[in-house]
């Protein structure tokens, strides 16, 4: 396997990231930079330290404890010179440093997890992959999914999309040809993807100009694979799929990406998605972490999201807040069906 991932976080008993009462476990690195991201902890792939200044005492333990000097001031550092021992989080008595990612094995991981497994049967639920952009480190997965497989745990994965698939030049191609399918199917990515029960997939911006204004990368690729894995799902030869959309205040909430979505998912066969609202709770991890915030802006508010939500079923889409996803409405399989749309 090649360098293992950091692991920013693995959080239980959580309800709106797939069926049931599930783990989730985040992976730092994300290819994409939206701007109104409120886990800027996950961009890098690289542990980062961060520094809570209401927490500080300033007593200086920090930078007396600093190997190389970086640290020269409480709170303050040269990332030159930081060598990311973090001893300095070790040391701090008032909890102002922290480290955001960590080196964690499979076994490491399978072993917290399986913890919950009693959960997960009770309650039909599982474990998610998240982020970050976990496809980045299908070596990782690779190792991590079948011993879940083989307890019975059902997975699932939250992506931005922005993941590179070798594939034949049409859905039809891929699937009447024996040595295109062989070539495709051997990928380490297709492996990991096709051991999944689930995706959860976010669209955002259907402009590509937009996209790159606002997510920092052109979406060309990310709309490719959505149609590419749900023709597989469709063709029973791959995992569920379901779309979700952030309504970020004035960027995709705009009516023209509202219909341009629905379009998009009626030309992939695809009749439902999850709404997902703008929050700002995780604006201060900015100021944490020295990162310039780039959108700024309240919750969305509930008039906003019913105005959403109409445009959308007046579009034929079928809306659900995350947590309440009906997934027998995509695939017929009652075993998901969880709660109703709005």
């Amino acid at each position: 396997m090649l360098t293992p991932p950091q692991i920013f976080s693995v959080q239980h008993f959580c309800v709106h990231d797939g069926p049931g009462i599930r783990s989730v476990v985040f992976f730092k690195g994300c290819p994409l930079r939206c701007s109104w991201c409120q886990n800027p902890e996950s961009w890098s792939k690289e542990p980062e330290l961060g520094y809570k200044e209401h927490s500080c005492l300033q007593c200086t333990t920090c930078v007396n404890t600093c190997p190389t000097g970086a640290m020269y001031a409480p709170g303050h550092w040269t990332t030159d010179s930081c060598t990311q021992c973090f001893r300095c989080i070790d040391t701090c008595p008032g909890g102002a440093l922290t480290r955001f990612g960590a080196t964690r094995s499979p076994e490491n991981i399978l072993h917290e997890l399986s913890q919950e497994f009693a959960l997960y049967r009770q309650s039909q639920g599982g474990v998610t992959f998240s982020g970050g952009e976990a496809t980045l480190y299908p070596e990782y997965l690779a190792e991590l999914l079948p011993p879940l497989q083989a307890a019975g745990i059902p997975t699932a994965l939250e992506t931005c999309g922005l993941f590179h698939l070798k594939a034949a030049p049409s859905l039809s191609t891929l699937l009447s040809s024996v040595a295109n399918w062989q070539e495709f199917s051997a990928q380490t990515l297709w492996q990991v993807l096709s051991r999944l029960d689930l995706i959860l997939f976010d669209l955002k911006l259907m402009d590509n100009q937009l996209h790159r204004q606002h997510c920092g990368s052109s979406n060309r690729l990310i709309l490719h694979n959505f149609s590419l894995l749900t023709g597989l799902a469709r063709a029973g030869q791959g995992p569920k799929v379901w779309p979700r959309l952030p309504l970020v205040p004035g960027i995709t909430d705009h009516p023209d990406n509202l219909h341009a979505v629905a379009q998009f998912l009626h030309h992939n066969d695809v009749k439902v998605i999850t709404l997902l609202p703008y929050h700002n709770l995780g604006v201060d991890k900015y100021n944490w972490l020295r990162i310039p915030i780039k959108f700024d802006h309240s919750m969305l508010g509930d008039d906003a999201l019913q105005q959403a939500t109409q445009i959308m079923q007046a579009c034929g889409i079928r809306c659900y807040t995350s947590g309440e996803e009906d997934y027998a409405q995509l695939y017929g399989d009652a075993s998901c069906s969880t709660a109703n749309a709005y």
